[in-house]
């Protein structure tokens, strides 16, 4: 059941994309692709982990590119990372219709910082990632 005001609800699943800015100035192919800072920031961010704060959360990351989540990571109860899962194969995840199975083709990293020290040519070098290359659980 839906409800109007996220303190009347058990739980809440949020679905949300990897953080990213348009490149400005490259005309239509600028904003196809998402540049910048992998983490979330300002009101964004606040709401995000308001909500993980209120209720117990489940939250479902779209990511198009690698993304820096340590606070939600650590706050939600489950987070589930997908590259284009639609809203029935999440809800079947969640309700146990489905055992979920992967791995991480890419490295969640722990922080900008870390980020911004990886070598732009070598692949998996982030320091202490969040989530190394290859990591995934199922059930």
């Amino acid at each position: 059941t839906s409800v109007e005001k996220i303190s009347d609800a058990d739980m809440a699943i949020i679905r949300i994309k990897a953080p990213g800015q348009v490149l400005e100035g490259m005309g239509l192919l600028g904003r196809m692709f998402n540049s910048g800072d992998l983490d979330f920031k300002g009101k964004e961010k606040t709401k995000i982990l308001k909500t993980i704060n209120t209720v117990p959360t489940i939250v479902d990351i779209y990511m198009d590119r690698p993304a820096v989540i340590p606070e939600i990571a650590i706050a939600s109860k489950a987070l589930l990372i997908d590259f284009g899962a639609s809203d029935e194969a999440l809800l079947d995840i969640v309700f146990g219709k489905f055992a979920p199975y992967g791995r991480l083709p890419i490295e969640i990293p722990s922080s900008m910082s870390a980020v911004k020290k990886q070598l732009e040519d070598l692949p998996h070098d982030s320091e202490k990632p969040l989530y190394a290359f290859g990591f995934g659980l199922t059930y």
